[in-house]
């Protein structure tokens, strides 16, 4: 377990009067960031269901891949967002529909009039008796699940996207995913009390006026570093690492990468990640631990 530390630390001496100087370095933390500081605290892992997590009848980005995952423990569901034509904000993640619903063309392309007549497909090919999601109804239906979201922008902007976060008073209940150190000091600006998934550049990331309060960084896809991950922690930051590309089904890999300390570990295969780390009623558990401490 590591000792609590503040984020703006000798890591960042060179920022630290500047970052206190700035009205972000005087935000509370927001709900998402204090319920990883609480698992960096703990010495506990999160898991996340890439695409919401998948497998024979249960489609990516679907609402009942979402609710599943309170089921097993698993805290996040990671969904793509996109944008018909015609302004709706749904959840897909290929560039057409062709893969994973029963309709063919681009995303860019089509209205929601015709996206909604669609139904999902399973990674078998198998059709599901289940339509494309919008992001209200998936927002909804994690909400009630107690399942929060990491939301990947694909056609959709920033300003979209943080907008209708806002207007279903959904901060909370998010966190966003940026891909590099500008992305990440737009959505700063849009919503500086917004959590992101940001690129491992702490530094980088301050000297835009980020608040590091209210991010957690993402280490990349593989196996995440011991060393790496503490050099973090020491300086009270959270972070992530996708195994998705590594799954084969051997619980050693989900047990080896939780070990290293990192907070929140991206998956496919979320009934054997859930399985290898304790289950459904441990990892629950140490959920509810962090809820209680971050309310």
């Amino acid at each position: 377990m590591y000792k609590k530390l503040t984020r703006v630390t000798a890591g960042l001496a060179a920022l630290a009067f500047t970052a206190a100087c700035t009205p972000e370095a005087s935000q509370e933390m927001a709900y998402q960031a204090r319920l990883m500081e609480c698992a960096r605290e703990n010495g506990f892992t999160m898991l996340a269901a890439h695409r919401a997590g998948f497998g024979p009848g249960y489609a990516e980005n679907a609402i009942s891949s979402i609710t599943r995952n309170a089921s097993l423990g698993v805290l996040y569901a990671e969904v793509d967002v996109a944008e018909s034509v015609d302004g709706v904000l749904y959840l897909m993640h290929d560039w057409t529909l062709d893969r994973t619903t029963t309709g063919t063309g681009e995303i860019r392309e089509a209205e929601w009039s015709y996206i909604e007549t669609l139904s999902l497909v399973d990674p078998d090919g198998q059709t599901l008796e289940e339509g494309v999601p919008t992001l209200d109804s998936a927002i909804s239906a994690a909400r009630e699940a107690g399942v929060y979201l990491n939301l990947d922008l694909k056609n959709v902007s920033e300003e979209t996207l943080v907008a209708a976060i806002e207007r279903l008073d959904a901060a909370d209940e998010v966190i966003v995913i940026a891909y590099s150190v500008e992305d990440a000091a737009l959505l700063h600006s849009l919503n500086p009390n917004l959590v992101l998934s940001a690129p491992n550049d702490p530094e980088a990331l301050a000297a835009t006026g980020v608040n590091l309060d209210n991010v957690y960084l993402w280490l990349g896809v593989g196996e995440p570093d011991a060393a790496e991950d503490q050099a973090l922690a020491e300086q009270g930051l959270e972070a992530a690492a996708g195994l998705f590309p590594l799954e084969d089904g051997d619980p050693a890999l989900y047990q080896t990468a939780a070990s290293t300390g990192v907070e929140v570990l991206s998956i496919d295969d979320v009934l054997t990640g859930s399985s290898s780390l304790g289950g459904p009623d441990v990892l629950s558990a140490q959920i509810q631990t962090c809820r209680i401490a971050a309310d």
